[in-house]
């Protein structure tokens, strides 16, 4: 059986599971790369012939050799490998694929079973300070459209930690009077809490400054741009955003992004005494373990404030600098 033809049987089976356009995306370049790798490198285009070995050496591949741009959730630069983290994310797919492959009684041992992932590096995620939040949001105008949107979805952000995909796909009807309601990923449906200034600030957003095309628009946020006036505002919208956030306000020492402002609202409801088991459930995380690495960051940052007041150095009489009379 011709792998790349089995490849194009899943996907298709994506669509009939009704996974969003995104989430098929990326299968489809995950496994065309993978399809690519064991022809080059393995000489296999059979889905019978692929080993586990195999697939170690496309692991090996994209872990060692040099890439092209790809489109990767990381991508590199011409010449660079692969960073751990991006090889993950493609052997969770073929993982997923070959699981596929054995429910459907087209394989008899899954060659993706014994395959290692490769050991990532564990790094903290900074969050943005009170002072940088402060100047982001000093730069919006709140007379104009444009300015008092940006303005409601970068403190809706802050205030709820919702995805940037959740941002974009928000509806009108989703907006209720303490609480939003987001559809996030695996089609999941989960209630937020907002704050009751963002409440004012998404009813003033509604009812003065969003003016949709169409009069049926279910989508919250709109564009004001050029040829899209009154259409959804959608991810494109949303990375422009973020663009002209970096070119404002020149924020370099913190990584600008919306998933930064996911990450500060986990570090801020938790310093504030919130539970990790509630924001887990604000998140939208399946599994807890997934919001406990918002917990290292947070645990790690509260450790270094308070190293000067536990420090064994406030025990020790240090040497006076002063040099020694002769």
């Amino acid at each position: 059986m011709r792998l790349d033809e089995t490849v194009e049987h899943y996907l298709r089976s994506l669509i009939t599971r009704r996974l969003s356009i995104h989430t098929q995306l990326a299968y489809r370049h995950a496994l065309a790369l993978l399809v690519r790798l064991l022809a080059d490198i393995c000489g296999v285009t059979d889905l019978e012939r692929v080993t586990v070995l195999h697939l170690r050496q496309c692991v090996q591949h994209l872990l060692t050799e040099s890439v092209e741009v790809q489109k990767s959730r990381r991508p590199p630069g011409n010449g660079s490998t692969l960073s751990a983290g991006s090889v993950c994310d493609y052997i969770r797919r073929w993982k997923t694929f070959f699981n596929w492959c054995q429910r459907e009684d087209l394989i008899e041992k899954n060659p993706g079973t014994r395959l290692e992932y490769p050991k990532t590096d564990e790094r903290m995620i900074d969050a943005f300070t009170v002072n940088q939040i402060e100047h982001m949001i000093s730069i919006f105008d709140l007379s104009t459209p444009e300015g008092f949107r940006d303005y409601v979805i970068l403190l809706l952000m802050l205030d709820t930690g919702i995805r940037r995909s959740e941002v974009a796909t928000l509806r009108v009807e989703d907006v209720h009077d303490t609480y939003i309601g987001v559809f996030g990923k695996g089609r999941k449906e989960r209630q937020v809490g907002i704050h009751p200034e963002i409440s004012n600030l998404l009813w003033k957003y509604i009812h003065k400054y969003r003016r949709p095309a169409d009069g049926d628009e279910p989508i919250l946020f709109l564009s004001v741009g050029r040829g899209r006036v009154g259409m959804p505002f959608g991810r494109g919208g949303m990375n422009a955003l973020i663009r002209r956030l970096k070119a404002a306000t020149g924020i370099d020492d913190v990584r600008l992004s919306a998933h930064t402002f996911r990450h500060t609202f986990a570090c801020m409801y938790l310093d504030a005494g919130g539970d990790v088991f509630s924001l887990s459930r604000e998140m939208g995380h399946t599994d807890i373990k997934t919001t406990e690495r918002y917990l290292r960051s947070f645990t790690s940052k509260r450790a270094r404030l308070q190293h000067d007041s536990h420090s064994p150095i406030n025990s020790i009489k240090l040497r006076s600098h002063k040099k020694p009379k002769k």
